[in-house]
């Protein structure tokens, strides 16, 4: 489906098993994304897919997300975290941009994976939170 004003559009919903919470992913790759989903999914949280990083800011701004899965550069999890307080974000860093300082993630309080980006990584990550 594509989308005319996907930062305006209604990101793709899909239901958790036990629906405790919710995330919000945006991930360049299809095949992560839906692999990120199904983690989320299995920990019991309701997954939003945002279509690119201007939908992600949006529903990050306007939703109540307790996750928040990123790829992509830094500026976007700045912008993510600028949007909204509360939700721990996390970052699948993939190697093509240049990987953040840990003491400027630390600031901003945004967990960075990788590289290489893996989903693996994203469940042990999140399995203690669960």
């Amino acid at each position: 489906m594509i989308r005319s004003n996907p930062a305006h559009d209604a990101p793709w919903s899909h239901r958790g098993l036990s629906a405790r919470g919710s995330a919000l992913v945006q991930l360049g790759d299809p095949r992560d994304a839906e692999a990120a989903r199904l983690i989320l999914q299995e920990l019991g949280l309701n997954v939003d897919l945002a279509a690119d990083g201007d939908a992600a800011v949006h529903w990050a701004r306007h939703g109540r997300y307790e996750v928040i899965v990123l790829g992509g550069p830094i500026d976007l999890a700045v912008r993510i975290r600028a949007a909204t307080g509360d939700p721990r974000v996390i970052m699948l860093l993939d190697g093509a941009e240049p990987v953040p300082p840990p003491d400027a993630l630390a600031a901003l309080d945004i967990e960075a994976l990788g590289p290489p980006a893996e989903v693996n990584a994203l469940m042990r990550a999140l399995w203690p939170a669960a």
